[in-house]
């Protein structure tokens, strides 16, 4: 066995960028703590949970009056933006070297299954808020019923 195959498999920044568009912070949480697991790196793993989570927490502090179809795509392409810049920035470098070293990534179907993953996960979390907490007040400014 050579060493190339001894490397273990990553998420490449294509894939993460296609998890985060499918599944928000969440999903690239996910795979960016996979990435620093396979390699050993289990304090910067558990940090890249931690960022994600809060990251996805600001995102629903954003005011329900201000939810549009646009404004949803605007935050989510700023969101794969933001994520693939971090990315890069805490993982470029390895990328670089583990490419050199002849290793594989995943598939970008994986990654596609993690967003997709993630946003069901997002989409219960929100419905069991609902059910306990209730549907939010409708806009004050909004037409009268």
């Amino acid at each position: 066995m050579t060493q190339t195959n001894k490397l273990p498999q990553l998420y490449s920044l294509t894939a993460i960028g296609i998890g985060t568009f499918l599944g928000s912070a969440l999903a690239a949480g996910f795979m960016l703590a996979a990435n620093y697991s396979a390699l050993g790196q289990r304090k910067f793993a558990s940090y890249a949970i931690y960022g994600s989570l809060l990251w996805v927490f600001l995102l629903l502090l954003i005011p329900q009056q201000l939810e549009s179809i646009q404004l949803a795509l605007v935050l989510t392409i700023a969101q794969v933006v933001f994520v693939l810049f971090v990315a890069h920035t805490l993982q470029g470098k390895m990328f670089a070297s583990y490419e050199e070293m002849g290793g594989k990534y995943f598939s970008n179907w994986r990654a596609v299954l993690v967003g997709v993953a993630a946003s069901f996960v997002l989409l219960l979390i929100a419905s069991m808020v609902a059910l306990l907490f209730g549907q939010p007040a409708a806009p004050v400014s909004g037409p009268a019923s």
